[in-house]
């Protein structure tokens, strides 16, 4: 568990350092603001079409080998950036960027593959607190390298993601037993099986919804910390890893002892009404200390939510397609980052800045409603 956890931690890292200076970098090139737009769309485009490839590859060939090769996708990927010279290097190795950083999913199943039933829902937990902890670090690095030079945060990135491949080749190992490499359905069987299948299918949705509440909150939050509150960079900067650090003590530390005492599906349900609770808070918040309160029970109680939803889904999902589900939950988590930010942005500007806030808080609503008739229940008769 602690070597899958850190190859997260430096994955994500990397990842992060990356995030705050592509834009720049983009637009070093010539980039319109448009093509910026496409060039950050590209990298969730490319986890929709590869975390169920990836996922049920790891099913087939086992979790190592797929780790493997995505951290080398992701140290190549990460040093064309920094040597790009050409917008049009620039998407292709940004697309290779997607496509390795696709493995999420993967990694999801190396953690079904060695937690318990019970211990399950914690290690999802584990394994999201490490993605946020990652993701909390890489930008304030990123930041910091750039003042070096424009390129340095990428040829960083590049040097992590090498010395995490070394280190995950070194010691990472396989988590199927041998022996359990079973031949897994075709790629539309567990299409048809996770979207049709009477537990998973309201899972997958549940996922969906929600995470496509989540992004169009952080998608449209600095803008209206600026619009309402004339928030600047640093400001938001510094909320945005609050509630960061409140969404990986949810799942980090919390998830697991709440689930043992009360089940999954239970703390599932809690952790979507907090997460609504949360954005209708944040959407009326009026001053610093509201905003604060609003974000700690959003990043706490949307953290026991998420990593509840995939032990849940690891438990539906037959054993020999652990990857292949879970990189379908993670493909739909992805489409909902591609369409959310958009969807928000429109409401932002058409209807009211805080309607992104509003909907979310509808929407995560809707989840506890979906959850309530087709999980609970089903789960308690």
């Amino acid at each position: 568990m602690a070597l899958i956890l850190m190859t997260v931690v430096i994955d994500l890292i990397g990842f992060g350092i990356v995030l705050p200076i592509l834009p720049l970098w983009a637009q070093h090139f010539g980039a319109s603001a448009v093509e910026i737009g496409i060039l950050s769309a590209t990298y969730s485009l490319m986890q929709v079409i590869f975390a169920p490839l990836w996922g049920r590859l790891s099913d087939r060939v086992g979790r190592r080998p797929v780790i493997l090769v995505t951290l080398l996708g992701s140290c190549v990927s990460a040093f064309m950036i920094g040597i790009a010279h050409t917008l049009l290097l620039l998407f292709i190795a940004r697309i290779l960027n997607g496509v390795s950083g696709a493995s999420y999913a993967t990694a999801q199943a190396y953690v079904a593959d060695i937690t318990t039933d019970e211990g399950r829902a914690r290690g999802m937990g584990l394994i999201g607190a490490a993605f946020g902890i990652g993701f909390i670090i890489g930008p304030a690095l990123g930041a910091g390298l750039s003042l070096i030079s424009s390129a340095a945060p990428f040829f960083f990135a590049s040097g992590l993601a090498a010395v995490n491949l070394l280190l995950a080749w070194r010691l990472l190992p396989e988590s199927r037993r041998p022996g359990s490499l079973t031949a897994p359905m075709g790629r539309w069987e567990t299409l048809r099986h996770a979207l049709t299948s009477r537990r998973i299918a309201p899972l997958v949705w549940i996922s969906f919804i929600a995470t496509f509440a989540f992004v169009g909150m952080e998608a449209t939050f600095a803008l209206l910390g600026s619009h309402r509150f004339g928030y600047g960079a640093g400001t938001m900067g510094m909320l945005f890893a609050y509630v960061g650090i409140a969404a990986a003590v949810g799942q980090g530390v919390l998830v697991g002892r709440v689930v043992a005492r009360f089940g999954e599906t239970q703390v599932m349900v809690w952790g979507l009404a907090g997460t609504a609770v949360g954005l209708a808070v944040l959407a009326v918040a009026f001053n610093i200390v509201v905003v604060l309160i609003a974000l700690a029970i959003l990043g706490i109680f949307s953290g026991m939510a998420f990593a509840t939803i995939s032990a849940l889904i690891s438990h539906a999902a037959p054993v020999d397609m652990q990857g292949g589900v879970l990189g379908i939950a993670a493909s739909s988590s992805g489409l909902a980052r591609v369409g959310g930010p958009i969807v928000a942005g429109a409401l932002f500007e058409y209807v009211n800045p805080s309607a992104p806030l509003a909907v979310g808080a509808v929407l995560a609503a809707l989840c506890v409603v979906v959850a309530t008739r087709n999980v609970l229940r089903p789960a308690a008769a």
